[in-house]
């Protein structure tokens, strides 16, 4: 739960001051949001931004669209469900319309678990394309269940303790006989050479699923760039298409294409 941010005036504060005042904020919490940075300091928004630009280039943490997020370098970082489902809102379904884009009639696809996917599930749940869609995410499956163009099939499992994601038998074995069109994948960390995770039960799930789909598309906001986690899913050279929003750092982007990735970024709409 992220703190109460204690007002001071910035005209007290020099910028150095003011900027370290911001970097403690995210050295105890995941993300904050403009707003809530500009009343944490008594600056203005313009200065807020002015502020993350320069933190975000020296590495200390990753502009997101309406705010930043702590940066994310540590292999065994993973946010709440809840710290998650607030970061990066606006990128996040800026990426699942344009996955949902990638759609096609009477499609079978595979929808990972994560906050991107949950949006991702949003999105799809207004559509009217018939699609066979598996899941072990809970609330992509609550969201999809009873939509009349969905036939929806969740492979079954234990749930990871305060998440949605459904871990295990039966649903590991239920996917090695099963063959899709698209997987649709997530994942906390990526680099330009793999994709990477904290649960090994997680790491598990998801290489079943790029093993049972025809493509995978990964879809990840920009704050998730440029860092490794502790289980390597899969190779980059697994992953047919990246989606991402359009606040990834261009340095990064080289990195991907320099390696032949089939990187889309998304451009993100003003709030």
């Amino acid at each position: 739960m992220q703190q109460e941010p204690e007002v001071q005036n910035s005209e007290d504060m020099l910028p150095a001051e003011r900027r370290q005042r911001i970097l403690d904020w995210f050295d105890a919490n995941v993300a904050a949001s403009n707003q809530e940075l500009a009343r944490l300091v008594g600056a203005s928004i313009s200065t807020i931004r002015r502020d993350l630009d320069q933190l975000d280039s020296q590495g200390l943490v990753r502009r997101t669209h309406g705010g930043a997020v702590r940066a994310r370098r540590k292999a065994a970082f993973e946010p709440t469900t809840d710290q998650a489902r607030q970061t990066a809102m606006e990128e996040k379904r800026a990426i699942a319309e344009a996955a949902a884009g990638l759609l096609e009639p009477e499609m079978s696809i595979l929808v990972d678990t994560g906050s991107t996917l949950h949006q991702f599930a949003q999105v799809v749940a207004g559509l009217t394309l018939p699609l066979t869609v598996i899941t072990s995410d809970l609330f992509v499956a609550g969201t999809l269940a009873n939509k009349g163009h969905i036939r929806l099939i969740v492979p079954g499992g234990h749930c990871r303790a305060g998440a949605f994601t459904l871990l295990g038998e039966p649903g590991l074995s239920f996917l090695k006989d099963i063959r899709c069109d698209r997987f649709f994948l997530c994942s906390q960390a990526i680099d330009s050479e793999c994709v990477s995770d904290t649960s090994w039960e997680l790491v598990q799930a998801k290489r079943a699923m790029i093993e049972a789909a025809a493509s995978t598309v990964l879809m990840a906001d920009s704050s998730r760039f440029g860092a490794r986690a502790l289980y390597r899913v899969a190779s980059m050279e697994r992953v047919d298409t990246i989606l991402t929003d359009d606040g990834l750092d261009e340095e990064e982007r080289q990195r991907f294409l320099d390696r032949g990735a089939n990187l889309v970024t998304v451009p993100v709409p003003e709030a």
